[in-house]
This record gives structure tokens, sequence and C-alpha cells, in this order.
């Protein structure tokens, strides 16, 4: 008969299962940390937010409306803050608009005489159907049959004076001024076949078939319209 052999209770053999099987349930533990670890957790309040995966751009270009990945949130719409006023615009007729040489007459008054000097009226009268206005000194010139300008153009002369308005059929007139033959030295310039004319503020001319003025004395100047 053999001889058994007694292992007391607390004896390294009898330790080495238990030993065993704890290593086995940490390593169990772990693992199950580190599988939890990877699963998403609610935030805490003091935990940043993780930013959203962006969606894959259209191939067809932005969509309406979007804004664009580069400009940031879209500008908020002004807040009118009242009514708004539209510029305010010259109505024809009311106010009046600059006359044209296509609404214009224009006639040469008779001379008057005085003192050495010789005026001429230059009369614009209002041909068309509304009210229209005029500022300033007209451009005048003296004109041969041929076209070339006789000595030069008229010199401004006396206070420009102020805007006038012509109600349809109404006339201004603007003053020519000369010398009398012999007051001045210098003689007198050939007489004209044409006097052309610029209304104040237009790029356009009129023309008129006449002899006059005869301009004596070098002096040849024009008023402002009144």
């Amino acid at each position: 008969m053999g001889t058994s052999t007694h292992h007391p209770s607390g004896s390294p053999r009898s330790r080495r299962p238990l030993l065993a099987a704890g290593a086995v349930a940490l390593l169990a533990l772990a693992a199950t940390a580190c599988g939890d670890a990877g699963s998403p957790q609610s935030a805490s309040p003091d935990s940043p937010s993780a930013p959203a995966a962006s969606a894959p751009a259209s191939s067809g270009g932005a969509t309406p409306g979007a804004p664009s990945a580069t400009s940031g949130p879209p500008e908020p719409a002004p807040t009118a803050t009242g009514s708004a006023t539209a510029p305010s615009v010259r109505a024809s007729g009311a106010s009046g608009t600059r006359c044209t040489v296509t609404e214009l007459r224009m006639r040469l008054g008779p001379a008057d005489h005085g003192a050495g000097n010789v005026y001429y009226p230059l009369r614009f009268t209002n041909t068309g159907s509304s009210t229209c206005t005029l500022d300033g000194y007209p451009g005048v010139s003296l004109i041969r049959g041929d076209g070339s300008v006789i000595g030069r153009p008229a010199d401004r002369q006396g206070p420009r004076g102020t805007l006038v308005r012509l109600a349809p059929g109404q006339t201004v007139e603007a003053d020519l001024h000369t010398l009398n033959e012999g007051i001045k030295s210098g003689g007198c310039w050939r007489q004209p076949t044409f006097l052309m004319a610029y209304p104040p503020g237009s790029t356009a001319s009129m023309t008129l078939a006449t002899s006059s003025p005869l301009v004596c004395g070098d002096t040849f100047d024009v008023g402002a319209v009144h």
C-alpha cells in the first residue's frame, strides 16, 4: 500500500491554479475595458464635441442659395430703417430741361446805335411743346459764303446772368455788340453771309443767313441770354 502525501491548503502547489484563474480574469477585464474605450460615449458638458463628417461634394456644383465653403455663413439681410427715397428727377416741362436746337428758332433783330456802340439782339424762340431753359452765353461766329470764319468768334461780355425759362412760344435774347465805323482804329470786317450760333450749353449749332452785323474797330462781343 502506497503512502499518501498530504499537502496543506496553504502550500505553493495549491495556490497556482488560483493565481492562474485570477490572471485570466484580469486579462478578460482589460480586454473588455479596451473594447469599451472605442465605443461612442455621451460627451460630458465640459467635453468638446467631435466635428461631424463632411458630406461628399455634389458633382453638379454648389446648391443654389448655399454659402460657398470659403465664404462663411451668409450675411443677414439689411433691415430697413425707413422708407426708401427714389432719386429726384427733373420733370420735362415742369421745371424745364435745356433748350436744344431742334426746339429753337433764331433771329437777328435790328441794330441799335448809341454813343458809337452798336447792339444787335440775337433772339431765341421756343418752338417746342414744353418749357425749356437757357443759361449763359451763346457761341457766335460770322461766316463767309465758303464756310470760313470772319475774324474770330464773339468774346463773352458782361455778367453771366441767371437761368432763363422759356415756355412754348416765348423768346429770349443775347446782345451782340460792336462799334460804329471810325470810332476805333482797325477798320471793319467784311460783311458776313451767315451767322452761326451755339445756344448756351449746346454742342449743336444754328445758322442764319444775314449780312449783319458789320463788325468795326475789331470789337465783337456777346452777352448772356436774358
